[in-house]
């Protein structure tokens, strides 16, 4: 039995919680072995066509680097050693609808033969027409699921908690208006309910601000404490193939402060909202299903998994309804029903673990293609217990660079040579990108 290559990109150590459940999934549930390599550490090495190989994964954690295409470059131009690996190639990408002109190009390059994709079916030959052309498969996926060992720490911080103190609690980032004004709605509801709590004497706890971020543990007790949660579905409304529309909407706004939705759509990106409809559940939605908090959302498919009036009490686009839902809250409601019903259909089914989730990446590819004519010599066996052993060093060393980085930086920014340590490290990039 082949392994499985699990590729990715992190210079954080450690990962927030729901990010190292979706990328360590595949060693806890394939079966088989995995080897996992993180490209902010090192390169593809050289050997690794010769390795018992069934499947390669191109992580979510690798993709999202194309938020800074030249870097996201740089790392695809390392990659080349994956070209000598016969097993079918598969991709994670979430944030579809920014630089998917790169993303394309680059799952095009690699030969990427299925894409595990949040958009939906509908949105497919949109985003990703010239691979569609090209018979790639695609499985619709959601971006996050639950895992088994988190549930269960659930469970136990809720005998901890001694009551939901906490009216409506809810956090998101800030929303950028590129986002169009679907993904501007995690803003807005968030405006539209601590506005309305306030003459109903609601005890809110409601955050836009990155300094709020709550994590692990500290997260599970603040849903726990809370009787409500806010929310909307995930996603976006505009297709920025290259970025163009994020960097004019961010200098907009830089340059003026003040500036409205409005203005900004119209100096950026004049009736293009809407154009995309890239909408799916959130981990969050699953996350509250879990600490069994009743959920106000925005009315909306929720990948199908989500129903109104039986998971969640359903909020008007409009937020016509909304007044009448914070009486509800105030009326002292608990809606507990609900909340159980959720966490039945959600959580105890098991319907949306990781465990399912690598079964249907397993699933939709053939596995052990690669094995025809393959050598198990005592050489490569050996490659691969190195291979399997290796990941874990490397955290040890982005650890380190995490703690050393900072300092080197400030170091170089006090003696002046900042500025010409950025640009030969520019430079450098580009030479290895024309090379490449």
């Amino acid at each position: 039995m082949g392994a499985v290559l699990v590729l990715y990109h992190s210079r954080q150590a450690p990962v927030r919680r729901a990010i190292a459940d979706h990328l360590f999934a595949f060693r806890r549930y394939a079966g088989r072995p995995c080897i996992y390599i993180n490209m902010a550490v090192r390169s593809l090495p050289s050997w690794i066509g010769r390795l018992d190989i069934d499947l390669v994964v191109l992580h979510t954690i690798l993709l999202s680097d194309r938020w800074n295409p030249h870097e996201f470059r740089d790392v695809v131009r390392r990659l080349g050693p994956l070209r000598a690996i016969r097993a079918p190639v598969v991709a994670m990408p979430q944030d579809e609808f920014i630089y998917t002109d790169v993303l394309v190009e680059v799952l095009d390059d690699l030969g990427v033969e299925h894409v595990f994709t949040c958009a939906p079916a509908e949105e497919w030959d949109t985003i990703y027409g010239p691979l569609r052309a090209k018979g790639v498969g695609f499985t619709q996926v959601l971006p996050g699921y639950l895992e088994p060992d988190t549930v269960r720490r659930i469970e136990r911080l809720a005998r901890e908690v001694p009551s939901r103190d906490i009216d409506i609690g809810y956090r998101a980032w800030r929303p950028k208006p590129w986002l169009g004004r679907h993904g501007m709605s995690k803003g807005w509801i968030a405006e539209a309910v601590e506005e309305g709590a306030r003459g109903r004497s609601l005890r809110t706890d409601i955050s836009l601000e990155s300094g709020d971020t709550l994590l692990g543990d500290a997260w599970w007790r603040f849903l726990l404490r809370s009787r409500y949660t806010i929310g909307v579905e995930s996603g976006a409304g505009i297709l920025d193939r290259d970025g163009s529309i994020r960097a004019c909407a961010d200098a907009h706004v830089a340059a003026h402060p003040g500036a409205s939705f409005e203005e900004v759509e119209r100096t950026c990106f004049p009736d293009r909202d809407g154009e995309l409809n890239l909408r799916t559940i959130s981990p969050r939605h699953l996350e509250a299903a879990a600490t069994r908090t009743p959920q106000i959302l925005v009315e909306g498919a929720y990948s199908g998994i989500l129903e109104a009036g039986r998971h969640y009490l359903p909020l008007k686009p409009d937020f016509s309804n909304l007044a009448e839902l914070l009486e509800v809250v105030a009326s002292g409601e608990d809606h507990r029903d609900m909340a159980d019903q959720a966490h039945a259909d959600l959580v105890a089914s098991g319907r949306h673990e990781y465990a399912a989730f690598v079964r249907t990446v397993l699933s939709a590819v053939p596995l052990g293609r690669a094995a025809v004519g393959r050598r198990r010599g005592i050489l490569v066996r050996g490659l691969t217990v190195w291979e399997l052993a290796s990941d874990a060093p490397s955290w040890g060393w982005v650890r380190i660079r995490q703690r050393v980085r900072p300092l080197a930086r400030e170091a170089l920014r006090r003696t002046g040579l900042l500025p010409a340590v950025l640009q030969a490290r520019d430079s450098r990039r580009e030479r290895r990108l024309r090379q490449g």
